[in-house]
């Protein structure tokens, strides 16, 4: 097995930071090094990592990207380090074979090509429990229960799809992020970025249904549209990933269907009806980035 770091970058993180940690502790996984990569935090994140033998490295709020602070930490860690997780404070792993099922992704495609072998793997995020039916059926449609390999192959299927990877609960192999340049110093879409460029590179990507998380967020209309205005401008910033890739075509259309088809069962018109709204909301902001 690889010698495995695993990276969280925090900010008041709260009283459920400690019971992440705990599950963290719990994995099956040996796990060589553990950082946390913390943002001024002042509710004691930063205290509750170094009581679970965590390494701590504090950093200014201004200091804080979602890019460039996981770069900062995939060059704090030690040289023979060879995979690492990244996670996100609000996940939670209540199975304790999660993250070796997700770096298993590693060992078990490995392929004759040494230069086609996985460079990185996500998990399956399933829902908060008690999450609303508008914070799950995302989650249900994007994270199913059938793992898969991808290429530049995948993308005449999926389109810009083919990138889709979450730092929610991902795992990169180093020397591979290493040689397309890291994460870039952005604030969204890291993942999406670096997923672009290891399938450019020939690398191959791995969803792992086996390796499960819990994530999942109540959607609040104000920062649904801050985050799709920001995905929005990280695309027309970035042509080369829609150029490369395509749009996301029919995959959008099949998420469209599944969110009406599962709402309408649940909440019936009405529920339909907010999910437009949710979904105009989206598009406005995206068009507007």
């Amino acid at each position: 097995m690889y010698k495995v770091a695993i990276v969280i970058p925090t900010c008041n993180a709260g009283r459920e930071f400690a019971n992440l940690l705990a599950e963290i502790a719990r994995q099956s996984l040996p796990i060589a090094c553990k950082l946390v990569i913390d943002s001024a935090s002042t509710d004691g994140t930063a205290d509750a990592a170094r009581r679970h033998g965590w390494q701590v490295r504090s950093i200014s709020m201004a200091e804080f990207s979602h890019g460039g602070t996981r770069q900062m930490a995939v060059e704090l860690l030690p040289d023979d380090i060879e995979i690492v997780v990244f996670l996100t404070q609000d996940v939670r792993l209540p199975g304790r074979y999660s993250l070796e099922k997700l770096v298993g992704a590693f060992v078990d495609n490995q392929d004759n090509d040494q230069e086609a072998h996985v460079a990185a793997a996500y998990g399956r995020q399933v829902p908060n429990e008690g999450a609303s039916i508008y914070a799950a059926v995302d989650r249900e449609f994007n994270y199913p229960a059938v793992s898969r390999i991808k290429s530049m192959a995948d993308s005449r299927e999926l389109g810009i799809k083919t990138t889709f990877l979450s730092d929610s609960f991902a795992a990169y192999r180093v020397q591979d992020l290493l040689k397309i340049g890291g994460f870039p110093h952005i604030n969204i879409c890291e993942d999406m970025y670096v997923a672009g460029r290891l399938l450019l590179a020939g690398k191959r990507i791995a969803y792992v249904a086996e390796a499960a998380a819990r994530h999942s967020h109540e959607p609040k209309l104000k920062d649904m549209w801050q985050r799709y205005r920001d995905m929005g401008r990280f695309q027309k910033d970035n042509p080369w990933i829609r150029e490369s890739f395509g749009s996301a075509g029919g995959e959008g259309m099949k998420l469209f269907r599944y969110q009406v088809g599962r709402i309408y069962k649940e909440k019936g018109i009405a529920g339909v009806l907010k999910l437009l709204a949710f979904d105009i909301v989206k598009f406005a902001a995206y068009k507007l980035g």
